[in-house]
């Protein structure tokens, strides 16, 4: 006797692969949120240990703020044979971890971004690089505590945690994804300094041209509208760049009110 099987018929088939493209297009999106999420956390932790590296630089140094280059001249100054930025001072803070100064979810976070931390010019070729995701914030401390004939870094920033006068709403570290060892507020606006973007671009090493930004975003990182900072007070959180751009928050402390405005008015996309 002749058992008869009875096949799947096209439009069945049809039906089940139809079902499983929709389901797919549901769980899809939801494992790369939760993948985004995932790196969103390490971001955070990594600056976390940044922020208490910083706590225990100053413990170390009398109370003193990281500075974005150490060795620097002031204006008119000789320029110095070796000179080195704040991620080389942090370095035996970070137990000389290059990842923590990493931020997974920055498009320079690759090894072939990173940027000298140590300059000898003396040794051209010396070659200890650490990651540039993070950057100081250039209002609060001038620029390597001279203003180096730049009248945008005048005076030339504070010294010591103790003349903060809010370190719990005043920004230490902004996320980067700029060349610049030191960013600030206005430079997640249109109104840009320097005026030309391709100031923030990168030589990845071994290049000898540039990668910038994506068009459209700011030297200021951020994910879903939200940046990786580190505060005064050596705590870090993940806040909206357009909350940090008030009265309240002491990172744009130079900035007037009309400027304040007129920054929020023609801030990049990514962080309205």
């Amino acid at each position: 006797m002749k058992i008869l099987r009875r096949a799947f018929t096209l439009i069945e088939l049809l039906v089940v692969i139809a079902i499983i493209a929709i389901l797919a297009a549901i769980l899809f999106p939801v494992f790369t949120q939760a993948k985004v999420a995932a790196l969103k956390t390490v971001a955070l932790s990594n600056a976390k240990q940044i922020a208490l590296a910083t706590e225990m630089y100053s413990n170390d140094n009398d109370d003193a703020i990281i500075k974005s280059y150490y060795g620097f001249p002031a204006a008119g100054g000789t320029w110095p044979t070796v000179y080195f930025d704040w991620r080389y001072a942090l370095d035996t803070y970070l137990s000389r971890s290059k990842g923590l100064l990493n931020d997974p979810t920055n498009l320079f976070k690759d090894e072939r971004w990173w940027t000298r931390s140590y300059q000898d010019t003396a040794v051209p070729a010396n070659d200890l690089y650490r990651s540039g995701n993070f950057a100081v914030n250039g209002e609060i401390i001038g620029f390597a505590n001279g203003d180096l004939n730049s009248p945008q870094y005048t005076p030339s920033g504070l010294d010591s945690k103790s003349a903060v006068e809010d370190p719990a709403d005043t920004i230490q570290l902004v996320p980067s994804r700029a060349r610049w060892r030191d960013l600030r507020p206005r430079f997640g606006s249109r109104i840009q300094e320097p005026a030309s973007p391709t100031s923030w671009c990168t030589i990845p090493k071994g290049a000898t041209v540039g990668t910038c930004p994506p068009a459209g975003q700011g030297a200021i990182h951020s994910i879903g509208k939200q940046c990786t900072f580190v505060w005064m007070d050596g705590h870090a959180k993940a806040s909206a760049f357009t909350q940090t751009i008030s009265t309240k928050d002491k990172w744009q402390s130079k900035l007037t009110a009309a400027e304040r405005n007129t920054i929020l008015s023609q801030l990049f996309d990514e962080y309205k």
